[in-house]
């Protein structure tokens, strides 16, 4: 029997000493558990996800390598809301190529900065809003008439309150996706102009966005 329940730091063995003398700084087993503390490039992380399993059902093992493909093809316009003191100070962006839409996806915090919008004609375009708490609402449209919502069909229809467009609003649980989703469904709609057939979508009639 162990006499001692508690997990130690691993420590680096010599193979695992740098060329420079230093050691690498090693992850706690329950730093590994719960994936803290893992700092990957974009590159790194679309590798990752298009190795993984659940990448390779979300379709990632279909994506082109970063390399070969960073310019978008169908969206021409992004903007991004930024609301201060009941102003929107955002930027507005012509030909963004996927890194950039990626980075202002990532930066939306359900506060200040909570509604982006990919377009590539007046009635094409596709809305991101919400980002607090890994919250995210996330609608589509091809004609300006019927809009589509990405849901999360494990989650109920319990409501929960976002800040989307510098507003408060109420959704459905099944409406508020993580982040994967939201990037899963804004590179197929950078790249096809599509919504993306893997993920979960509902015609949104109330039109909340």
């Amino acid at each position: 029997m162990c006499s001692n329940s508690q997990e130690t730091t691993p420590q680096p063995s010599s193979e695992d000493t740098k060329a420079n003398g230093e050691s690498p700084r090693l992850l706690t087993p329950e730093q590994i558990r719960v994936g803290t503390n893992v700092i990957m490039t974009y590159a790194e992380r679309q590798a990752f996800w298009k190795n993984s399993e659940i990448g390779k059902l979300l379709g990632f093992d279909c994506w082109p390598d970063l390399q070969q493909k960073t310019e978008t093809s169908l969206v021409f316009k992004l903007s991004a809301e930024t609301w201060l003191t009941n102003s929107n100070q955002g930027e507005l962006r012509k030909d963004p190529n996927w890194l950039q839409i990626e980075a202002v996806i990532r930066d939306l915090d359900g506060k200040n900065k909570s509604l982006v919008t990919l377009k590539s004609n007046d009635e094409t375009y596709i809305n991101i809003g919400g980002g607090k708490s890994d919250k995210y609402v996330v609608t589509a449209t091809f004609n300006n008439t019927k809009f589509y919502v990405l849901v999360d069909l494990s989650k109920s229809d319990e409501i929960e309150t976002l800040v989307v467009g510098g507003e408060e609003k109420n959704y459905p649980a099944k409406m508020c996706v993580d982040l994967l989703h939201c990037l899963v469904a804004a590179r197929t709609f950078t790249e096809s102009g599509k919504l993306d057939a893997l993920l979960d979508w509902e015609e949104d009639k109330s039109f909340v966005i």
